[in-house]
């Protein structure tokens, strides 16, 4: 096993443990007793990063776990804000909140991905799309993910931010994308060869039965990876 899968899988496994015990007491959500799912998907983000930024990232799980805290959770929390305001400023104490520093860098980030994820919606819309919203003002009409994203970009250190934005600046400084090698990724992990093929396949099973096939989380828990 090379170093970087090897790192990766760290990261996952950490994660894993904070994901299950976001609810701990209560019923498990149905997302939280499909790992192989969660595997994939946080491979398919994780491997289209840098391995400094993967490095670093560990690092801040790794902190993380020491000092109590629970990234997961904490990202959920960050999500609410937009979504149930009044929780989210109940759950405050709970979450750590990033500095300034590492405020303006989650935006960045942000940002950068939301475009090019703009650009996925337009050329791959039955395979990036799924239906939500893109932005956060328009969370009414569901989690956007905008807010998915810049939920977890808030809990990252100002080290993992400044090393993933040098990545993504990287990648669209050498004509590529992020947000579409993290969905390329998606999309192998399904089984499909390309991010055209699996538009290809999404749309005909649409338009032959209306089914959508979702990549991702799909259960009716408000979850996602």
């Amino acid at each position: 096993m090379d170093e970087n899968r090897e790192m990766i899988e760290k990261i996952i496994g950490i994660e894993w443990d904070m994901f299950v015990s976001v609810n701990d007491g209560e019923e498990p959500a149905s997302c939280q007793e499909d790992r192989v799912t969660f595997e994939g998907m946080r491979k398919a983000q994780f491997s289209a990063w840098s391995p400094d930024t993967a490095a670093s990232y560990l690092d801040d799980l790794e902190s993380a776990q020491q000092g109590g805290r629970n990234l997961v959770e904490e990202k959920y929390i960050h999500m609410m804000k937009t979504t149930e305001p009044i929780r989210y400023e109940s759950l405050l104490p709970r979450v750590k909140m990033p500095s300034s520093t590492a405020n303006a860098l989650a935006q960045e980030v942000s940002d950068i991905m939301l475009e090019q994820t703009r650009l996925l919606f337009e050329y791959y819309p039955y395979v990036s799309g799924h239906g939500r919203p893109l932005y956060s003002a328009l969370d009414y009409g569901g989690i956007s993910v905008e807010t998915y994203q810049l939920g977890e970009l808030l809990t990252y250190s100002e080290k993992t931010l400044a090393a993933l934005k040098e990545h993504a600046l990287a990648l669209k400084e050498a004509g590529k994308s992020l947000a579409r090698e993290i969905l390329e990724n998606t999309v192998k992990f399904y089984g499909y060869e390309s991010l055209d093929a699996a538009e290809m396949a999404t749309r005909e099973r649409i338009d032959a039965r209306g089914i959508e096939i979702s990549f991702g989380c799909a259960c009716d828990d408000g979850c996602d990876y």
